[in-house]
């Protein structure tokens, strides 16, 4: 039977499992070497001591100040974005004028004109190759 079958009081080990414990299952030393069973136990020995040495670093620490932003940084930072904001239209603005579409169309958004950019480009790619393919013939 698979193990998610058994309810939890039946299924040796789920609750330590689902605490973050090892599970307290007996296995047999004969079915495992004694160097492997003496592997597994430093390994879950060294994680509670790199856990308990971060406990105590972290109290040792002082208390970290939240940075407080003032209004003149909130400012300057608000023209940062407009300013970015305004390049960013002003360049998918220079890119609708050159990839081409009919006159009577609404203004492309953003991903429209850069899917339709992303084609031009490569049909233009194909006529090129295509021209230099038949100069070499």
């Amino acid at each position: 039977m698979s193990a998610g079958l058994f309810p939890a009081h039946q299924r040796p080990g789920l609750l330590d499992e689902l605490h973050g414990r090892a599970p307290q299952v007996p296995c047999p030393e004969g079915l495992l070497g004694a160097s492997v069973l003496d592997f597994v136990a430093d390994l879950y020995e060294e994680e509670e001591e790199e856990e308990e040495r971060m406990r105590s670093a972290s109290l040792l620490d002082r208390p970290r100040r939240k940075r407080v932003i003032t209004y003149a940084q909130r400012q300057a930072a608000n023209i940062r974005e407009r300013k970015r904001m305004f390049n960013l239209n002003e360049a998918f603005d220079q890119l609708r004028k050159k990839v081409p579409t009919f006159a009577y169309e609404k203004r492309l958004s953003r991903i429209e004109t850069l899917r339709l950019a992303i084609v031009y480009i490569s049909f233009m790619t194909e006529l090129l190759d295509g021209c230099s393919r038949q100069e070499a013939s």
